[in-house]
């Protein structure tokens, strides 16, 4: 629960919320929605939901079930020069003639550098600098600089985030404050149909990553560690997903499977709706997530909140998740599908050890990244840096 201090010192309050475009859900939307639904639960205010394009869309009815009503501005990407200032005044005047927030929380690199530029202009008493990734589609740029500077607060969701933003900025470290991911524990799905969908026998061990087939993650060594162990006795029994939408890295995925004789153990089922995720989750018996660099990925979150045993690579944003002393145990250097192979053969074998990793994944999402803390520190962090 929220503090009564906090309650108190946002009862009657104005939330405005900008995380993008309504026709879809990526990690960006999935917080503005659970932060929009616990302020909505936990404090006597208001919130609304700003966002470019259409008002339809999975992200749109998703809010609609919360008792949000998305708010549409028709915001042109591609203005430059005196069209693009114009367009930003417009936008500052809509949003404090129509919205009047007093807080205003972008969630994308984007969407910061568009409500930064602007809030003051709202009327509004605080925005933030919101970094959501391990530092993509920031250049240095004299803008970006300004506003490193001149917003009243840095957070970021990752420990990448922040050592990214302290190092390209030349920031002290202090300035940006990391506010873990707020997930979910979910309530029983009940008895999932992936299994029998896919063909996959009740007996296979399945094996599941959840993320888009893209450069940003590194699908192929867990490709080749998955090949590694289908040479091994248990492996005949072993099977792989890859679900996510099917971008720029799904032709090569495709070839290397094909050359490593994966054929019939390899399944890509694309884009899994946000409401079949659990059920893909309740079927798999170990969640890989291999990958280079990046934030702390809501796809392992949201695994360990279901209670599965997640393998991964050894990046910080895995460590961030797992916590030390499973990281120790469960990631593997990036690239190296020797040591991924042995982490996932040993997990294939032993049921036991697979149940007890799930049940400590679970509690550690309870006690680092549950809902109710994710809040409460957004709140703090407003209180520690609003206008007064």
């Amino acid at each position: 629960m929220i503090s009564d201090h906090l309650q108190t010192e946002f009862r009657g309050a104005r939330f405005l919320l900008v995380p993008g475009h309504f026709g879809y859900i990526g990690g960006a939307e999935r917080q503005s929605l659970i932060l929009a639904a616990s302020l909505l639960n936990q404090i006597d205010c208001r919130v609304d939901v700003l966002g470019w394009g259409g008002p339809d869309g999975i992200f749109a009815e998703a809010l609609r079930d919360i008792g949000i009503e998305p708010v549409i501005f028709p915001w042109e990407f591609e203005a430059r020069g005196l069209r693009r200032a114009v367009n930003a005044f417009r936008l500052a005047r809509f949003i404090r003639s129509t919205l009047r927030p007093d807080y205003i929380l972008p969630f994308v690199t984007y969407h910061c550098k568009v409500i930064g530029s602007i809030w003051r202009w709202t009327g509004a008493r605080f925005t933030w600098w919101n970094q959501r990734d391990e530092g993509r589609y920031l250049h240095g740029t004299k803008t970006e600089h300004r506003l490193m500077r001149s917003l009243p607060a840095i957070v970021s969701n990752s420990w990448e985030g922040r050592d990214f933003l302290v190092q390209k900025f030349s920031l002290p470290n202090d300035r940006v404050r990391v506010i873990n991911n707020g997930v979910e524990i979910p309530e029983d799905v009940g008895p999932s149909n992936w299994r029998p969908r896919l063909g996959i026998a009740d007996n296979d061990i399945l094996f599941t990553m959840t993320a888009n087939l893209s450069t940003f993650k590194d699908h192929l060594t867990l490709l080749r560690a998955f090949a590694k162990v289908r040479e091994s006795g248990i492996g005949k029994r072993c099977r792989l997903v890859l679900a996510g939408r099917q971008d720029e890295t799904t032709q090569q995925i495709k070839a290397l499977a094909f050359e490593l004789g994966l054929c019939g153990t390899l399944f890509l089922p694309g884009v899994v709706p946000m409401n079949e995720i659990g059920s893909l989750l309740q079927a798999t018996d170990v969640v890989v997530h291999s990958s280079i660099k990046e934030g702390c990925p809501n796809s392992a979150l949201e695994a360990m909140a279901h209670g599965r045993c997640v393998l991964g690579t050894e990046i910080s944003g895995m460590r961030q998740a797992l916590g030390d002393e499973a990281a120790d145990l469960y990631l593997a250097p990036p690239g190296d599908s020797d040591r991924l192979a042995k982490l996932m053969r040993q997990m294939a074998e032993d049921p036991a050890r697979r149940t007890a990793a799930g049940q400590a994944n679970c509690n550690r999402v309870r006690s680092e990244f549950s809902v109710e803390k994710m809040t409460h520190a957004v709140l703090q962090t407003i209180l520690d840096n609003r206008i007064r």
